[in-house]
């Protein structure tokens, strides 16, 4: 997501004219007086982090600043728990028509496509093919792209296919996506300490990493309820797992800590978690 917070390290946009500021519609504008209430302050930062995971712009008239989304870190878990349930709806809903535990699976992964514009597979894909040193806008980058977004839709498929009943199928789906984004918002705290670069720098943040290591608590106690104590845990043990060796992988091959090393966390981590709880259940 392109920023364009210039001057202003708030994570509101704030302009100096108040009709520019894009969250004035909502109501959540820090433009006069100290600013909104916490309840604002997270109707806000959700905001943000739904835009930053799925693309769809949600009503803003500009971009995101990078204050903006070092503040919207801490609502990955939340927006994450919303798609999952997004997806467990029609994962449901298929398996109501007769389509059986395939058609739900496939309904629900296609769904979590469609939610979030496919912007983290896309995401996974680009940092593969950065590493595999194919050409910007060549046949060879697309077409690798385009495998990876595949390969990722048919494992995800698979996994979920491979969980029965379906309450224990869709809790995994809904388990994967809250991990995942408290995977991926954990992340940024070691890539933002350690490179500059990083699109969600800690030092803009001002509910700090509290927020976003109460955010992986509430995320693994979310997985518990959804499957289970001991199956929870395990899926945890294998985000945290699977995230070291994303890590580990990028400092060999030199991955620069960029949204789509962020990406390839939660893709992973998600796929972690669906193939956990289906070797488990």
């Amino acid at each position: 997501m392109t920023t364009d917070d210039r001057g202003d390290d708030r994570g509101d946009d704030r302009r100096d004219n108040p009709d520019d500021d894009p969250d004035t519609w909502l109501g959540v504008s820090r433009q006069s007086g100290d600013g909104p209430s916490e309840g604002a302050g997270w109707f806000r930062d959700c905001r943000n982090a739904a835009i930053v995971l799925t693309g769809w712009p949600l009503g803003r008239r500009g971009e995101i600043g990078p204050a903006a989304e070092a503040d919207s870190r801490r609502a990955f878990v939340p927006v994450g728990l919303a798609l999952g349930l997004a997806a467990a709806l029609f994962g449901w809903i298929a398996d109501g028509l007769g389509l059986q535990i395939f058609g739900a699976a496939v309904f629900a992964a296609v769904t979590v496509v469609i939610l979030t514009n496919a912007r983290a597979e896309s995401g996974a894909a680009g940092a593969a093919a950065d590493l595999a040193q194919t050409e910007a806008g060549s046949d060879r980058r697309f077409a690798l792209i385009a495998g990876c977004v595949g390969a990722i839709l048919l494992a995800r498929v698979a996994g979920l296919s491979a969980i029965t009943p379906l309450a224990d199928m869709l809790g995994a789906l809904i388990a994967a996506q809250v991990l995942s984004g408290a995977a991926m918002a954990l992340a940024t705290l070691a890539a933002g300490s350690e490179h500059t670069d990083s699109p969600f720098d800690p030092q803009r943040d001002r509910s700090g990493s509290v927020a976003l290591w109460t955010g992986g608590a509430a995320a693994l106690l979310l997985a518990i309820l959804f499957v289970g104590l001991w199956t929870g845990l395990l899926a945890a043990a294998a985000v945290l797992l699977v995230a070291a060796l994303v890590w580990g992988s990028a400092e060999i091959c030199g991955m620069p800590r960029d949204r789509n090393f962020l990406y390839t966390i939660r893709i992973k981590t998600e796929l972690a978690v669906i193939v956990t709880v289906a070797a488990v259940l």
